[in-house]
């Protein structure tokens, strides 16, 4: 059994299979290939991670005087352990926290919209987050409160996963060529497809 699949896959090898109505493991190793490229192809789009965890550190450049929004880099935003800005120089740097009553998320961070009362301060590097975001993952569950990954993005990673599948096979390739081709990941995506990720796409923030 190949063990290419990571937790951030946003799909599962029995799913795939069972869409695919595959009863036998002689392909399981392209297969976990599709998925993982699936799944890089559309957070790449995306400019994000789907899977939850902690992002520590995160430093962000505002580019203006005035602003009191921060768009965090990820979403949704569960929680933020920490956020500072630099009081020091850039050779010697002093990160100092905000106060809990100077910033809230909006939105209960589903936008990943945060705002700092008083202004955000300015300048290169200046402020800086740790906070927990993204979506639990867990095919084992998929209807439980250990998986929230939205279906509309696990379903159209197998779309994806699938007509790349039966690409495959229409051209006749081994599994070997297979494996050894280069993939147009964005030639897969419908205008309804595009529509979807879309939805999840993160503007990038400026750094």
């Amino acid at each position: 059994m190949a063990t290419e699949l990571t937790t951030k896959a946003l799909t599962s090898l029995p799913r795939i299979k069972a869409r695919l109505t595959i009863t036998n493991a002689d392909h399981d190793s392209v297969l976990e290939r599709l998925i993982m490229g699936a799944t890089d192809f559309m957070q790449g789009y995306c400019n994000r991670t789907f899977l939850r965890q902690t992002y520590t550190s995160e430093v962000y450049s505002p580019p203006a005087r005035g602003m009191d929004l921060i768009a965090l880099k990820q979403v949704p935003v569960i929680s933020i352990s920490a956020a500072q800005y630099r009081a020091g120089t850039v050779s010697s740097q002093n990160w100092t926290a905000f106060t809990a009553d100077q910033y809230e998320l909006q939105n209960d961070g589903a936008a990943g919209i945060l705002r700092i009362y008083g202004g955000v301060p300015y300048g290169t590097n200046s402020v800086r987050f740790t906070y927990i975001a993204g979506y639990l993952i867990d095919f084992t569950a998929p209807a439980g409160a250990t998986h929230t990954l939205p279906f509309d993005l696990s379903d159209l990673c197998e779309r994806i996963v699938t007509k790349l599948w039966k690409r495959r096979e229409a051209e006749g390739k081994t599994q070997e060529s297979f494996e050894g081709s280069s993939v147009t990941w964005a030639e897969l995506i419908s205008a309804d497809d595009k529509l979807i990720l879309d939805r999840y796409r993160r503007t990038p923030a400026f750094v």
